[in-house]
């Protein structure tokens, strides 16, 4: 074979939208034709004609303006359904992370009132990316961050003991910058339970962090009801504990990143590419609530985590440049802190938009949410598009049960192929007679099922379930149309054991590719 000496440059592969462009296209001529200065034609002509092609399994085709398109055998496509049927759930999976200890960080919201759907949103996304992580060969945990200390906490416990008092027959008095809603007059119901009188003369800070343990176990309870599950809930308060605030300000200073002015204690952020210098403890000694962020992240490192990914809230755009600055400063590097901003959610019903919750006082609660539409049809929407869009989340249409909807669709699709099984009575599958496979509609189900391992490796190297999402609605699709034109129980029982295969196979897509959105797959509706 030739041997070809080309400038460096990715190559790219990529699934070509329809069957006859090719099973596999490559851009690499493309992308070379600027550094050796020639037609991307000629170049693609040059590297096929240097590829074994057939003698592999596949033949390839040139396109304007110099695409490599590869068309595959037969022989790969039933290599590939055979591995599918052999290794089951592990089908997608691979080493592209080499084992990189990752460790993400989402939802996080402060123990001081219920979760929004926001919240929601990023606990879909969060969940999806570790499972998706872990499936491409990365070490990946997840975190949920409690703010337990400081001024909210003060402000928690001053506005329940408000509320305990007008419990009693009292009028509440809301501090200024306290926290309203149905849930407080709940909390100090609960405290007046569990400590009498004790509500009257413990300190703010010991009832808030009361309330706030009540409110993070309601989180907790509410997550799992939706089927997301944190490695570790890591308090602000254990930072406190291991003094790591004060490790972390020692850190910077003996670097010379810290300064003093007006009585307040400054870190140099703008020398790392921060708008300006940021305040990390006030002129009456209280440390902002940089700092002991900063230190969260220096403890994740001291964790043995080569990186940290953070789901943000859309309130949050300015804070990756802070933080990135005090990686700089902690010699962490530029990669060490990756900051995913996950936008804004509007909340419709028929297209109408919602905005106050019945009992909160506030936008939506994330379990109003679940409790009306459901686990399973909230994700499918949260997933449908990328964290950096926003999303219109119809609370009607999520509620929809028919074939419309895009989660029934999907479970549906996997629940006929348990029912195919059923009705099959027995007669099992196998690959012995996948020559008998021959129809556009069987090759493009072997096809689509070929797929997804790239779907998982560019979903998890790309941060994006909703290309999973979207892959698995296309399966269904194809599915469908296999299906209703090729019969899978026939008196033919060679040709039934390879379209039985086939089914086997989409049902071990299905069921794993719904798992890595967090959601169930039914086998009966």
């Amino acid at each position: 074979m030739q041997t070809l000496e080309y400038p460096e440059v990715p190559i790219v592969i990529e699934i070509p939208p329809e069957p006859k462009l090719g099973d596999r296209s490559c851009t690499i001529a493309l992308a070379l034709a600027k550094p050796l200065k020639r037609k991307p034609r000629d170049i693609a002509e040059t590297i096929a004609a240097a590829l074994p092609q057939l003698e592999n399994g596949y033949r390839v085709e040139i396109a304007s303006p110099g695409f490599l398109n590869f068309f595959f055998s037969d022989e790969i496509y039933h290599a590939l359904l055979k591995e599918a049927l052999d290794i089951g759930a592990e089908y997608g999976s691979s080493q592209l992370g080499l084992g990189e200890k990752r460790l993400f960080e989402y939802v996080s919201a402060n123990p001081t009132g219920p979760m929004n759907i926001v919240s929601a949103r990023a606990a879909a996304i969060g969940d999806s990316l570790v499972k998706l992580q872990r499936k491409a060969g990365f070490d990946a945990y997840s975190e949920f961050y409690v703010n337990d200390t400081g001024k909210q906490v003060k402000l928690l416990g001053e506005s329940v003991r408000a509320r305990a008092a007008e419990v009693q027959g009292g009028i509440a008095e809301i501090p200024e910058g306290g926290y309203h809603g149905d849930y407080i007059i709940d909390l100090a119901t609960a405290a007046l339970a569990e400590m009498g009188d004790q509500v009257k003369v413990i300190s703010d800070e010991e009832l808030g962090r009361w309330s706030a343990d009540k409110i993070m176990a309601t989180q907790r309870t509410i997550l799992q009801e939706y089927g997301v599950e944190f490695d570790r809930w890591y308090r602000e308060s254990e930072l406190y504990d291991a003094k790591m605030p004060q490790k972390t300000l020692e850190k910077l200073r003996s670097a010379g990143h810290i300064y003093e002015e007006d009585g307040a204690t400054y870190f140099r952020s703008s020398d790392f590419g921060d708008d300006e210098d940021r305040v990390v403890v006030t002129s009456d000694g209280r440390p902002t609530y940089y700092l002991p962020d900063i230190a969260y992240h220096l403890d994740k490192a001291e964790r043995g985590f080569k990186k940290a990914i953070d789901l943000l809230g859309p309130d949050h755009h300015g804070h990756g440049k802070r933080m990135q600055a005090a990686m700089r400063a902690l010699a962490l590097g530029d990669d060490f802190l990756e900051i995913i901003i996950v936008q804004q959610v509007n909340l419709m019903r028929a297209g109408i938009p919602v905005r106050m919750s019945k009992r909160a006082g506030e936008i939506v609660s994330m379990k109003e949410l679940l409790d009306e539409v459901g686990a399973d049809a909230a994700k499918q929407i949260f997933l449908s598009r990328r964290w950096s869009s926003h999303l219109d989340f119809d609370i009607e249409a999520a509620k929809d049960r028919s074939e419309r909807s895009p989660v029934f669709y999907l479970q549906y699709a996997h629940a006929r192929i348990c029912s195919i099984f059923c009705k099959a009575d027995g007669r099992a599958y196998n690959t012995d007679h996948l020559n008998r496979i021959n129809t556009e509609e069987e090759r493009n189900l072997l096809r689509s099922l070929s797929i997804f391992p790239d779907v998982v490796a560019s979903a998890a190297m790309q941060y994006a379930p909703n290309r999973v999402n979207s892959y698995l609605n296309e399966l269904a699709t194809v599915f469908s149309q296999f299906y209703h034109h090729c019969r899978v129980i026939t008196e033919d029982d060679g040709l039934t054991s390879a379209r039985l295969a086939m089914c086997r196979a989409v049902q071990i897509v299905l069921k794993e590719g719904l798992r890595l959105l967090g959601m169930s797959a039914p086998e009966k509706m």
